[in-house]
């Protein structure tokens, strides 16, 4: 992580710390919590703040497969909304108990980034109601190609190319009039700016290329559209989590 210097959005100071991680706690703020290179994700929420110890005890998944691939991990990275600041650290998960059942312990962080931008937070896009987006370029055969969203958020999304469509595109790349089809919203025309390719490693199967692009000259009213419709996905991963559904 950057020093204090060359990342405007570093906290380090400790009481700083101890004010956002209560208030994580709070507001049961719901979190994504991933590996880092890694297509393993869940969304959790912070269960206790132990002050004296210094740790955080949080929310596993239900799929022991993935608690354990979880607790494997060197670092994971927490990413989670404060009164609509973005706020992201890492650090290493360990095995404990709270209330009775199996939940993750992490050491207190050191340091956090706080970015003031509802945009940074991302959604995973559910399996059961997926989101497409067909992608236009005269590279592509036919002209186009048709792929499914891991995640999105306000400001980009991130496209999963499984037979590696777009691996030999350059960064910076721009596809327009790509069409985003939203479960329950309707279909919306966006340019896209190409920000980054990322393999993702899968158990017994090859890397799976992730495709992160951002949003171009979007019109206020498609933004404001892609705002309400993540802010869907967050209402029903929080009913699901709280039962109220």
């Amino acid at each position: 992580m950057a020093t204090q210097e060359d990342d405007p959005y570093l906290v380090s100071q400790a009481l700083d710390i101890q004010n956002i991680v209560q208030g994580l706690l709070k507001q049961r703020a719901l979190v994504r919590l991933d590996i880092p290179g890694h297509a393993v994700s869940i969304i959790t929420t912070l269960l206790e703040v132990d002050s004296k110890a210094k740790t955080l005890v949080w929310d596993n998944a239900s799929d022991d497969k993935i608690n354990s691939q979880l607790l494997r991990a060197p670092v994971v990275r927490l990413q989670g909304m404060l009164e609509r600041v973005m706020i992201e650290f890492t650090g290493r998960l360990h095995p404990t108990m709270e209330g009775g059942r199996p939940a993750f312990s992490m050491a207190w962080p050191t340091h956090l980034r706080r970015m003031q931008r509802r945009e940074f937070f991302r959604m995973d896009v559910p399996a059961s109601n997926p989101v497409t987006c067909i992608v236009k370029d005269s590279a592509l055969p036919n002209g186009q190609a048709t792929l499914p969203l891991a995640n999105i958020s306000a400001g980009g999304l991130q496209l999963i190319d499984k037979l590696d469509l777009l691996a030999n595109h350059p960064i910076g790349t721009f596809f327009d009039d790509c069409v985003l089809h939203l479960p329950g919203t309707g279909t919306l025309t966006v340019t896209l700016r190409l920000l980054r390719h990322t393999r993702l490693l899968q158990e017994g199967d090859k890397p799976l290329l992730m495709v992160a692009c951002r949003y171009f000259n979007l019109p206020a009213n498609r933004q404001i559209t892609l705002q309400q419709y993540v802010g869907a996905l967050e209402r029903a991963v929080l009913a699901r989590r709280w039962g109220t559904e």
